[in-house]
């Protein structure tokens, strides 16, 4: 695949994103850094703070901020974790998980009109496919810039 090719589809597909993300953060107060640790606390419930920073690369600055915007807007909560008491688990409140229903809604709306045209036996493929490109994403060796 042609690195311009997915570029491009990979620039389009988060600008579409964007769009539908910019209608449910409207007048809000929220970002959309805000949106994504939202949604990662949806899917992963058990994350305490570091463990988002480690995997949207936002530095500790950044999540705290969003955090305290979370909450203040009771989307989110913060719970000392049992098995070590300086850790924080984020936790999504119910308020949390009807927003991010909704959200989840239109993507899944935006989804279906992406795939149209493309048949089940194509979309298993590229489920494989993009889990193995996932994977690999993270074996990728960013180079130094000084050497």
């Amino acid at each position: 695949m042609d690195d311009y090719d997915l570029i491009g589809f990979a620039v389009r597909f988060m600008m579409q994103r964007k769009r539908i993300l910019s209608v449910f953060l409207k007048g809000r107060n929220l970002n959309l850094a805000d949106c994504i640790i939202l949604m990662l606390s949806i899917k992963h419930p058990e994350y305490n703070q570091e463990k988002i920073g480690e995997v949207t690369l936002f530095d500790g600055a950044i999540i705290a901020r969003s955090l305290k915007k979370l909450e203040n807007q009771d989307l989110v909560t913060r719970k000392v974790d049992k098995s070590n008491r300086r850790r924080k688990i984020v936790q999504i409140t119910e308020t949390g998980k009807e927003f991010g229903n909704k959200l989840m809604a239109a993507f899944k709306d935006s989804n279906e009109t992406i795939y149209s045209g493309i048949t089940e036996d194509e979309l298993e493929q590229l489920d494989v496919i993009l889990a193995k490109v996932y994977t690999n994403l993270d074996k990728v060796k960013i180079p130094d810039s000084n050497k």
